[in-house]
C-alpha cells in the first residue's frame, strides 16, 4: 500500500541503527524523551497502516529492529514491573498490552506473544546489552530505560532516607534495593535490576545524587542554572535528566510522601516567548526576578533593570513589585515589533542574561498552545487546539495523514509583516510541517508528532468574579475546577491521583487539605469534578494548588482561587457604571456587596468601599469551619495613554496637567477599559469649553481604542488654556460618558529650581497642581532618576543627591494609581539646579567619571565598566567625544562589545562606530565580559578571533583550528560570510546590487516602482536571516533605493564622491583582488550618468564597500592612514544612519575578504 509514513520509517531505521550500531546502553545515544515521543508516535501509525494492509506484524519487527527496540525502550521508561511481580498483582500481560495499544495496535495475545519473543533478539541484533542474571524481556528493556518515570518518585524518596547530607555513596543506596527490603514494593523494576545491572545503577544514583546536591545549592534557581546542570558529574542520560530535574522542581529534596505530594508552587525564571492572542502580539515575557535598590534609592523604590536587545536594538525595563509582594518584581511582557530571529534579555540587576531564540530561519514557525505557552522547541505536541505562526505564504500540513490541518480561525499578528498567526483543530491530527512555496512536504527533522492524549487539561467552568483577586493575584472562582482527560495512552480504564493543597506561596511547600483521591479514568478519558461540592458541607474557600498524576508519573499542576457559591454586585459612583474615571480627589468611588451561596460563608466587610484616593480595598471571606481567604477588590477602572514629548507613553488612570506644547504629534492617544467602549471619541476644549478638534477612537483589539495625535497636538499647541476630554457611550448605564483626560496650560510647572540645604525650592511653583519630579545627578546621567512622589515649593532632597553636582529637574503630574517610570533621559522642560560636587554614591570608576565629568579630576577611568556609559551619554559635547575615542582607542573590542550592549539603537550604531574612529581599529583583544547582541559586532568579534588563531597558527607553524569559529561565524552571519572569508570574494556583490535596470525605475511614475520593486524583492524581507545571506543583503539594497532621496542630498552635497575615487585608486596600488571586490558595484552602473546629481544616490553601495574596505585595510596595516577618508567620516556615518543594514553588512564583508587577502598573502 502506499504509505506517507514508508520513507520516513526507512530512514529513521537507517539513523537509529546508526545510533545505536555504537552504543551498548540505549541511553548513552542520548535521545531526550521528546525525540522518543515522536518515533513511538510515527511508528505506531507506520505499523498499524501495514498491518491494516494485510502485512505480518513479527515480519514488520523484523525489519524495523531499531525502530522496534527504540519505542520499547521509550514505553520501558515510563513504567515497567516485571513479569514476576505483574503476575502476582494480576496484570500479567500489562506491559506489552499496553505497549501495543499506545502504538494503536490491537493488544491481543498472540500480538504479545510476538513482541514478547522478540525482545532479546532484537536487542542483540541492535548491539545492546542483554544483561545476564534475567530471563524476562520486561526487565531487559527496563535495564535499557534507565529509571522509569513511575519510580522516579519513590527512588529519590530512598536517596532522601540514605543521603541526608550528600555524602553517602550510591553503591550504599543501591545496595538497600533488595526483595525483602521495605522499598521493594515501591521500586519493583529497580529493585529487579539492582540484582543483575548493579553497576549500571549505581552509575545512575551517582548522577542524581549530584543533581540533587546541586539543588539544594541554590533551590530558588537551579533550573535555570542550564550551564552548570549539563556540567555535572556524572551527567545523567538526556532520557532521565528531563524526568528528575521535572520532578525536583515541582518536589525538592526532602519531600515526604512524593506520590501523592502536591509539592511546592514554582515561579517562571527564564525569560520565554509568549502569544497574547487578546492584543495579537508576540511577547517576551520578562520573569518574576528578586528586586534590588538602586544606587541611592531607598527601600521602597527597590526593582529589576532590564536591557532587552532586539536586533541589536537595546531598550531598558524597569520592573517592581506588585502590592503584597516583599522580594520579587511583577512579570512584564515586552511586544516584539516585528519578526526576528532573537532577542537578549538581561537582568542587570542581577547580573544574568539570556538569549530568547524567535524565528528559525530554516524552520520559520512558532507554535503555542491555547494558554500562549511557546511549544516550538518540541518535537512532539501534545495539545488538542495550537496557534502556529507563520509566514502567510506557507500551509500546514500533516504529512502523516496527507491532508492541510484544519484552521479554527486567523489572528493578524501586530508588526509581523507577512506572517499569519492560525489556530488550528489538532485533535484528529498525527502531524505538523510547515511547508512554503516551492517546498515538498515530507517527513524529515521539521515535522512534529501530534499526540493529545497525553496531557491533561485545566477548564474553569464559569468567568471569575469580576475585579476580585487573592493576595496570591490569582482570580476567584465560585465554581470547582474541571479536569478534562483525553483517551488514555494505555488503551485500558486507568487509576489517576487528585491532591490538593492550600497554596502556601511561590517556594513553600503546599499543605494537602484533604486525603489524595483516586479518579478512575475511563479509556476513552472523559472529566472530573474536582473540587466536589458534596464533601463538605461548609463552602470551598481558599486559594489551592491542585495536582493530578497518572500512572506513568505523568504530572498536571494548576493554581485555582475558590470560593464556592460567591456572587457580587458592584456599584460604582458618577457617569460611568463599568469603570472608574477621573474626578477631584482621584478617582470615582466603587462598593462591592458580596453575597454567598448555598453553603453560608461570612464576608468581613459585606459592603467593599473603595474612596476616591484608593485603588482597591479587602474584605475577607471566612467559614465556620475555619477556613479564611483575604480578597483584594480593585474595581476596573479607565485607563489612558497620552504621548508626551517630556517621556516615553504611559498607562495612567488620573487625571494629568500638560504644556500646551506636551503632545507628542508623532504619537497615538490610546484608552482602555474593561470591555468595549461605545463610540468614544477625544475632544479637545479651549479655556471656554468649547470644542476646537474632536477625533473618533477606532478600536486597536477588545479593549482599547486609539486615535494619531497629530492634529490634536496642532491645535493644543497654540492654546493659553483648555482640557482634553474623552466621551463615550457606557455600555452598562446607558450614559453619554465625558471625562477630562488632561487639563493643558502654557503656564509651565516651573521655571526654576534653587537648592537651599538639604531642599529643593521651586519660586514660581504653578499652585493646584498635584506633580511629582524625577531627579537626575547631571554629573551621572547614567545613574536612574530619583522620584520625588510630592512635590511643594519647599520639597526636601534625598541626602545622597545633596552636594552631588547640578540636578536636572524633570516635573510631572503624578499618578497615585499606577507606577510612572522615569524616562531614561530628562526631557528638553526639565529645570537645572546648580550646586557643587559630584555624584558619589556608586562605584569608583562611576564616582571618577563623575568627577571628571564634574570638573574636579584631570581624567576619565580607564575601566571597561564604563564603556558602555561612554556609548550612551558621552556624545554631546567635543570633550566627552574626545575622551570616549581615546578610552575606545586603548581596547577597540572591549569597546565594540560594549556598542553592541548599550542603548545606542542598532540603526544608529555604525554610524557611532564611524564617527568615533573605532572603525579604523583592529579588533585583536580577546573578547571577555559582556554579552553581544548586534549579529553585526558578533561577527567582526568573530572574525578578528579567526584571524588571532590564523596568525597564531602561521607563527607557530601548525595547522589553524577554526572549524567551531567557522561554525559561529555561520550561525551569526550566514555561510556566505564563510564562503567570503575562504575564498576573498563577497559574491552577493553580484547580486544584490543597484544596476541601470534599477536607476531606470527610479525615474517611473509611482505605481510603476511599486509594481517592480515588490517583483524584485518578493518575500525577501519576510523570514529573518543571517547578515550576509542574499535576502538580507537585498533588504540593504532596496533599503537604499526607497531612501534615495535622502542619500541623493548627502552623497552629492557632502561631497563623497572624489574621496570614493581617490581611495579606490589606492585600493588598486595596494591590493588588486580587493580593488576588483570594490568595483563590482560601479561597474553594475554602467550606462547610468552618475553625474547627474538624480543619480547621486546610486553610487551609495559603491561608496559604502570602498570606505569599509580602506578602512579595514587600515587596520590591518595593509594601506596607510588616509587622510581622505578621515575627512570623509562624517559623510560616511551619515550615510550608516539613513541605510545601516547596507553599511554593516559592507563593513564585516569588507573584514572577511580583508582577513582573507592577508593571510592568504602569507600563504
Amino acid at each position: 500500500m502506499s504509505d506517507s509514513l514508508l520513507g520516513w520509517a526507512s530512514t529513521a531505521e537507517l539513523r537509529l541503527g546508526e545510533l545505536l550500531n555504537d552504543q551498548s546502553y540505549f541511553p548513552d545515544a542520548g535521545l531526550s524523551p521528546d525525540v522518543l515521543d515522536r518515533y513511538e508516535r510515527f511508528f505506531g501509525i507506520f505499523l498499524s497502516r501495514q498491518l491494516a494492509a494485510g502485512a505480518d506484524l513479527a515480519e514488520l519487527l523484523a525489519v524495523t529492529p531499531s525502530l522496534t527496540v527504540t519505542s520499547l525502550i521509550t514505553h520501558a521508561s515510563r513504567k515497567a514491573v516485571p513479569t514476576a511481580v505483574a503476575e502476582e498483582e494480576g496484570e500479567a500481560d500489562a506491559f506489552f498490552a499496553e505497549y501495543l495499544a499506545g502504538l494503536g495496535i490491537d493488544p491481543s495475545a498472540d500480538n504479545q506473544a510476538e513482541i514478547r519473543h522478540l525482545v532479546e533478539p532484537l536487542l542483540d541484533r541492535t548491539g545492546l546489552d542483554v544483561p545476564d542474571g534475567t530471563e524476562d524481556p520486561v526487565c531487559e528493556l527496563g535495564y535499557q530505560a534507565c529509571i522509569c518515570a513511575a519510580e522516579i518518585p519513590a527512588f529519590l524518596e530512598l536517596c532522601d532516607a540514605f543521603d541526608t547530607d550528600g555524602s553517602t555513596a550510591p553503591e550504599t543506596i543501591v545496595d538497600a534495593l533488595t526483595p525483602d527490603s521495605d522499598w521493594a514494593p515501591t521500586l519493583p523494576m529497580l529493585t529487579a535490576v539492582a540484582a543483575f545491572g548493579r553497576e549500571r545503577l549505581v552509575q545512575l544514583t551517582a548522577g542524581i545524587q549530584a543533581l540533587r546536591a546541586f539543588s539544594v545549592e541554590d533551590p530558588s534557581s537551579w533550573v535555570d542554572r542550564v550551564q552548570q546542570l549539563g556540567q555535572l558529574e556524572p551527567q545523567l542520560p538526556a532520557m532521565l535528566q528531563a524526568e528528575v530535574v521535572a520532578e525536583l522542581r515541582e518536589r525538592p529534596v526532602g519531600t515526604e510522601e512524593r506520590e501523592t505530594a502536591v509539592g511546592v508552587a514554582t515561579r517562571e525564571l527564564r525569560p520565554r516567548l509568549i502569544l497574547d492572542t487578546f492584543r495579537g502580539r508576540v511577547c517576551v515575557r520578562l520573569p518574576e526576578q528578586r528586586v534590588a535598590q538602586p544606587i541611592g534609592a531607598p527601600e521602597h523604590e527597590a526593582e529589576v533593570l532590564w536591557r532587552v536587545s532586539v536586533e541589536g536594538t537595546t531598550r531598558q525595563f524597569r520592573t517592581a513589585r506588585p502590592w503584597g509582594e516583599e522580594t520579587y518584581a511583577e512579570a512584564l511582557d515586552v511586544a516584539l515589533e516585528h519578526q526576528v530571529r532573537s532577542a537578549s534579555v538581561m537582568d542587570v540587576t542581577n547580573s544574568i542574561t539570556w538569549d530568547v531564540p524567535v524565528v528559525e530561519t530554516e524552520d520559520p514557525v512558532l507554535i503555542f498552545a491555547s494558554n500562549g505557552q511557546n511549544v516550538t522547541d518540541k518535537a512532539s505536541l501534545h495539545h488538542s487546539t495550537l496557534w502556529v505562526i507563520t509566514p502567510a505564504d506557507a500551509t500546514l500540513f500533516d504529512v502523516v495523514r496527507s491532508e492541510n490541518l484544519p484552521v479554527i480561525e486567523t489572528l493578524e499578528i501586530q508588526g509581523w509583516d507577512g506572517w499569519t498567526a492560525r489556530k488550528i483543530d489538532a485533535s484528529a491530527s498525527a502531524s505538523l510541517q510547515v511547508v512554503r512555496p516551492g517546498q515538498q512536504p515530507g517527513p524529515n527533522d521539521t515535522v512534529r508528532s501530534i499526540d493529545p492524549r497525553q496531557r491533561v487539561r485545566f477548564i474553569h467552568p464559569e468567568p471569575p468574579v469580576r475585579g476580585v483577586r487573592t493576595h496570591g493575584r490569582l482570580e476567584v472562582h465560585a465554581a470547582s475546577l474541571i479536569a478534562e482527560f483525553p483517551p488514555t495512552v494505555s488503551g485500558r480504564d486507568e487509576h489517576w491521583t487528585l491532591s490538593i493543597s492550600a497554596y502556601a506561596g511561590i517556594g513553600e511547600p503546599a499543605e494537602e487539605i484533604a486525603e489524595p483521591e483516586i479518579l478512575e479514568v475511563p479509556a476513552d478519558g472523559g472529566a472530573f469534578v474536582l473540587f466536589d461540592p458534596e464533601a463538605y458541607e461548609d463552602p470551598w474557600v481558599g486559594e489551592y494548588l491542585v495536582r493530578v498524576k497518572g500512572p506513568r508519573n505523568e504530572s498536571f499542576r494548576h493554581r485555582y482561587g475558590l470560593v464556592e457559591g460567591m456572587t457580587v454586585t458592584t456599584e460604582l459612583e458618577g457617569q460611568s457604571t463599568s469603570v472608574r474615571i477621573p474626578r477631584e480627589g482621584g478617582l470615582s468611588p466603587a462598593t462591592m456587596r458580596v453575597y454567598s451561596g448555598e453553603k453560608p460563608f461570612t464576608a468581613q466587610p459585606a459592603r467593599v468601599t473603595v474612596p476616591s484616593d484608593q485603588a482597591h480595598a479587602q474584605v475577607v471571606i471566612s467559614t465556620e469551619a475555619g477556613d479564611s481567604l483575604p480578597l483584594t477588590y480593585t474595581p476596573p477602572a479607565l485607563q489612558f495613554e497620552l504621548p508626551l514629548v517630556t517621556y516615553p507613553p504611559t498607562w495612567r488612570v488620573s487625571r494629568l496637567y500638560m504644556g500646551s506644547r506636551d503632545l507628542d504629534p508623532t504619537g497615538d492617544i490610546r484608552v482602555r477599559a474593561h470591555n468595549a467602549l461605545g463610540k468614544p471619541r477625544v475632544t479637545l476644549r479651549n479655556h471656554h469649553g468649547s470644542p476646537v478638534r474632536t477625533i473618533a477612537l477606532k478600536p486597536e483589539d477588545p479593549i482599547t481604542f486609539s486615535c494619531p495625535t497629530a492634529e490634536i497636538a496642532k491645535s493644543a499647541a497654540i492654546l493659553p488654556q483648555g482640557r482634553l476630554d474623552l466621551e463615550w457611550d457606557d455600555v452598562e448605564s446607558r450614559n453619554r460618558v465625558s471625562v477630562a483626560l488632561a487639563l493643558i496650560s502654557s503656564t509651565p510647572h516651573a521655571t526654576e529650581a534653587i537648592i537651599d540645604g538639604g531642599d529643593v525650592t521651586f519660586p514660581d511653583l504653578a499652585p493646584d497642581r498635584e506633580l511629582a519630579a524625577w531627579v537626575w545627578p547631571a554629573t551621572a546621567p547614567w545613574a536612574a532618576a530619583r522620584t520625588l512622589p510630592r512635590i511643594t515649593e519647599r520639597t526636601e532632597l534625598p541626602e545622597d543627591l545633596v552636594n552631588a553636582g547640578d540636578l536636572t529637574i524633570q516635573l510631572h503630574s503624578a499618578d497615585p494609581f499606577s507606577t510612572l517610570r522615569s524616562p531614561q533621559e530628562p526631557a528638553a522642560s526639565a529645570v537645572t539646579a546648580h550646586q557643587d560636587g559630584y555624584f558619589k554614591n556608586q562605584g569608583a570608576s562611576l564616582t571618577q567619571l563623575s568627577a571628571f565629568l564634574g570638573g574636579e579630576a584631570e581624567a576619565a577611568p580607564d575601566s571597561p565598566e564604563i564603556l558602555p556609559i561612554l556609548w550612551d551619554h558621552c556624545g554631546s559635547t567635543e570633550n566627552q567625544r574626545a575622551v570616549a575615542q581615546a578610552v575606545f582607542a586603548e581596547n577597540p573590542t572591549a569597546a565594540l562589545q560594549a556598542l553592541s550592549t548599550s542603548l545606542v539603537p542598532l540603526e544608529l550604531q555604525p554610524g557611532r562606530i564611524i564617527s568615533s574612529g573605532l572603525i579604523h581599529q583592529k579588533f585583536d583583544a580577546p573578547a571577555q565580559g559582556a554579552e553581544l547582541t548586534s549579529d553585526w559586532i558578533r561577527a567582526l568579534v568573530i572574525l578578528s578571533d579567526i584571524d588571532a588563531e590564523l596568525t597564531a597558527a602561521g607563527e607557530e607553524g601548525r595547522t589553524p583550528d577554526v572549524k567551531a569559529l567557522l561554525d559561529d561565524l555561520r550561525s551569526v552571519a550566514g555561510q556566505r560570510a564563510v564562503d567570503t572569508l575562504l575564498t576573498g570574494r563577497d559574491a552577493t556583490l553580484d547580486t544584490a546590487v543597484i544596476d541601470s535596470s534599477t536607476v531606470r525605475i527610479a525615474h517611473m511614475d509611482q505605481a510603476q516602482q511599486d509594481q517592480l520593486m515588490a517583483m524584485f524583492f518578493a518575500n525577501a524581507d519576510i523570514v529573518p536571516g543571517p547578515i550576509l545571506d542574499d535576502n538580507a543583503r537585498l533588504i540593504g539594497v532596496l533599503d537604499t533605493f526607497k531612501k534615495r532621496v535622502q542619500l541623493n542630498s548627502v552623497v552629492a552635497t557632502e561631497g563623497l564622491i572624489a574621496p570614493a575615487v581617490s581611495l579606490l585608486r589606492a585600493l588598486r596600488s595596494n591590493n588588486r583582488g580587493l580593488y576588483a571586490a570594490a568595483r563590482v558595484r560601479f561597474d553594475k552602473l554602467d550606462g547610468v550618468n552618475t553625474e547627474d546629481k538624480a543619480n547621486a544616490w546610486a553610487l551609495t553601495p559603491v561608496v559604502s564597500l570602498v570606505f569599509a574596505l580602506s578602512a579595514r585595510m587600515n587596520a590591518h596595516g595593509m594601506m596607510g592612514k588616509s587622510t581622505t577618508l578621515e575627512n570623509a567620516a562624517a559623510g560616511w556615518s551619515h550615510i550608516a544612519d539613513i541605510v545601516p543594514e547596507l553599511v554593516t553588512a559592507d563593513v564585516v564583508s569588507a573584514e572577511a575578504m580583508v582577513i582573507a587577502v592577508r593571510h592568504s598573502a602569507r600563504g
